[in-house]
Parts: structure tokens; sequence; C-alpha cells
């Protein structure tokens, strides 16, 4: 894979993980907040599977994006139904019942404050990049009045055009190369933490759709995880 595709989907990955971070945040912590306040009169229970069922689809959401960064197959845990001839309390209750629900709600609500950071991080040095090497263009139309720059002072003697522009265009070179490291190594937290809580814990402990992949071990398309600090 060459490394401008992969700075595209590691990019894609993170831009948009903090809207869907937002929406899911949101609605999840709206419902499950509703849920608590409400069991005392009964209507809370089934909301609250229904706040558990919302955030599975939440969390299959992410591991479709898992699947698009990495190019393998994402593990999916195993929701087990309600048993055969269950009544019907049992079957709305189901979501309730399995650990793997409350793991998709948690990773929902911790994955906020990753998804700002993994965010933020990868725009400002993008944002670096771009402006610090295209400073020569665009500088010269700031208004400054009679302000000087105290850090370019500080580091090039002077606050002049050409000082500032020399300042400018290092930043940019700096910036330009380091952003694939800033950019993969936030795609790769945000993929981990995922994994962790979406995929990694069913694999463990055996409860997945498919655990014939988990046998053939980690080489098998679909058991890979997001490789740390490597391209593929």
């Amino acid at each position: 894979m060459t490394i401008i595709r992969r700075l595209g989907l590691d990019f894609a990955y993170t831009f948009l993980g903090l809207p869907l971070a937002v929406v899911s945040f949101s609605l999840l912590v709206a419902l499950f907040a509703t849920s608590l306040g409400t069991t005392v009169i009964f209507l809370g229970i089934p909301l609250l599977a229904l706040t558990l069922l919302v955030a599975r689809g939440f969390a299959d959401i992410e591991r479709i994006r898992l699947q698009q960064l990495t190019g393998t197959a994402t593990l999916r845990p195993r929701y087990a139904a309600a048993p055969e001839g269950a009544g019907w309390f049992r079957r709305i209750t189901a979501p309730i019942r399995q650990g793997q629900s409350w793991l998709d709600l948690l990773y929902t609500i911790v994955n906020l404050p990753i998804a700002i950071i993994t965010f933020v991080l990868p725009i400002t040095w993008w944002a670096m990049t771009l402006g610090g090497l295209t400073y020569w263009l665009w500088g010269r139309f700031i208004p400054r009045g009679d302000y000087n720059d105290i850090v370019i002072e500080k580091i090039m003697g002077a606050d002049t055009a050409y000082n500032r522009t020399v300042f400018n265009t290092i930043i940019g070179v700096v910036a330009l190369l380091t952003v694939y490291f800033v950019q993969r190594g936030s795609a790769a937290l945000q993929a981990t933490f995922a994994q962790t809580l979406l995929t990694r814990l069913a694999v463990v402990q055996g409860r997945v759709e498919n655990p014939q992949a988990v046998a053939y071990g980690r080489n098998h398309p679909a058991a890979q995880h997001y490789p740390l600090g490597a391209d593929e």
C-alpha cells in the first residue's frame, strides 16, 4: 500500500470518527439516562434494551470502518437471541443480559474524548503543513500594522516579511515530514481502542460469529488487526 493511500485511509477514518462519535454519544447518553430515570415505572427496561440495540448499531458501523481501514475482515461478536419459546419479556430484555451489549455502550461513551484527540491532532498537523508551505503566497495579505511577532524576533532576529516566510516554511516542512506519523498514530490509537472493546475481547472469550477464523490464527484475513506502526 502506498503512503498516499495509507494517509487517505487514516485521514478518512479519524476525520469521520469525530462526527460519528458526537452523534452516538449524544443519542445514547440521552437514551441511557432516560431509561434509568424511567425504570421505576417499567418503561425504562424496554427503553434500556432499545438503547443497547442502538449502541450495537453504532458498534457495527465502527466495525465496518475498521474493515475499510485495515482492508481485512473484522470479526463480529455473537449476540445470542432469546431461547426459542421464551416469553415476550425475556425476548425484549435479551440485549440487557449480554456483556457485549454493555461493551458497545461503553465504547460509544468513552470513544468521544479519544475521537476528539485523534481528530484535532491530525487536522492541526495538516494545517501547519499546508499553511506553512504556502505562507509565501498568502502571508503578504495579512494586515499587521505596527505589530511585531515576538516569536519571529526572538528566533530570526527581526520581524521582517522574509524572516516570517522562512520561519513558517520551516514549520511547514517539519510538519510535512512528520504528518504521516501523526496521522498514522492517531488512526492506530482510535482503531486499537475500538478493536479492544468491539472485537478482541469477544475473540479471546470465543464469542464471535465465525469462530473458525480464530482457529486459523492471526494470519487468517478474518483475524487480522490493525498493524501499529507498520504498513500493510
